[in-house]
């Protein structure tokens, strides 16, 4: 078997095979609760836990300022079923407006936290994550609009006791007269992860997943987002719960709607904001936020073939073939599940 994320090659041991073959399996017993998590963690197969009533969790909003973006937020949570009656945690981080957003939060029956200064979104998620007291907490930015039943899904993820953090994709919300900006943040914006669930691997094609809307298990977060970390404390966040053993998932069946930038001098101010973390963000975890990972060969062969002449390409032929052949000589050493 071949998949996965970065791709491996599987070896099946008879009894797996046939476990398998149907295209689906429940787990039962010790042997394929081994297999479940090993084929789950590389990304060959997807977790479909039994759903469940949506308890035990505390959402909690940082806000600065953006008052009727809050407002539209609580309105949605409170229409949805799910969330209706849940706690919810608004932190005020530094408003100006400070009386705006605590009328918001007193109109929605949340209950709010007040940064006399602003501190950054990281230490506004952590103040509401050492007020919760709930096993799980799901963050929500004030700019997003989850769609309704967005959250049953991600909680019952953590039926896996060994996942730490389940996000939804986070989508734009559609504009009455979008621009050039809008269309193409309808398709390219760095907070949409795609359309394929998957786990969320460093070095993977989903390395992490944006902080806009995350649901955690409260106890595998600890002290939470690093603080000192304006931009890209996300990242750091599900870097750290890798290193520390723990698994994430990403769920784009829950989907949240996001309002983008797309003033061209914010658009290209936030681009810079989050490029400017990634060098912090490579001093805090060596080797898994690399600017470029490829295998050399594959590098080499591209070279070769975007010379355009015969030799150069011949030799890029060479070069995967060669390759090809070494990898296949290497299959009876293939991970066995």
């Amino acid at each position: 078997m071949l998949g996965g994320s970065p791709p491996r090659l599987l070896r099946l041991s008879g009894s797996a095979a046939r476990l398998l073959e149907p295209g689906r399996f429940t787990v039962a017993d010790a042997a394929t609760a081994r297999l479940a998590r090993r084929l789950v963690d590389i990304g060959v197969a997807l977790p479909r836990p039994a759903g469940g009533p949506v308890s035990d969790v505390t959402i909690v909003i940082p806000v600065c300022d953006r008052a009727f973006l809050l407002h539209r937020l609580l309105t949605a949570l409170r229409a949805d079923p799910e969330t209706a009656g849940l706690p919810v945690l608004v932190v005020d981080d530094g408003s100006a407006s400070r009386a705006e957003v605590a009328s918001v939060a007193r109109r929605h029956c949340a209950t709010l936290l007040v940064h006399p200064r602003n501190r950054g979104p990281a230490a506004a998620r952590n103040t509401g994550l050492h007020n919760a007291t709930t096993r799980f907490v799901a963050f929500c930015d004030s700019d997003v609009q989850p769609q309704a039943g967005w959250l049953g899904p991600l909680l019952a993820q953590f039926a896996d006791p060994a996942l730490a953090l389940a996000a939804p994709r986070v989508v734009a919300t559609p504009r009455g007269r979008p621009g050039w900006l809008d269309r193409y943040e309808d398709v390219r914006s760095p907070l949409d992860m795609g359309a394929r669930e998957a786990p969320v691997v460093p070095l993977s094609a989903l390395a992490y997943v944006p902080g806009v809307t995350l649901v955690v298990r409260r106890d595998a977060v600890g002290a939470g987002f690093a603080p000192e970390l304006r931009f890209g404390e996300d990242v750091d966040l599900c870097l750290r719960l890798y290193e520390a053993g723990w698994r994430m998932r990403y769920l784009p069946g829950s989907r949240v709607g996001h309002c983008h930038r797309t003033d061209l001098r914010s658009w290209l101010a936030q681009r810079a904001s989050y490029g400017s973390a990634a060098a912090q963000l490579a001093l805090r975890h060596p080797g898994l936020v690399p600017p470029l990972n490829a295998a050399p060969w594959s590098v080499a062969a591209c070279m070769l073939a975007v010379r355009g002449r015969p030799a150069p390409a011949g030799a890029a032929v060479a070069l995967t073939a060669g390759t090809a052949i070494r990898l296949i000589r290497r299959i009876p050493d293939a991970d066995t599940p």
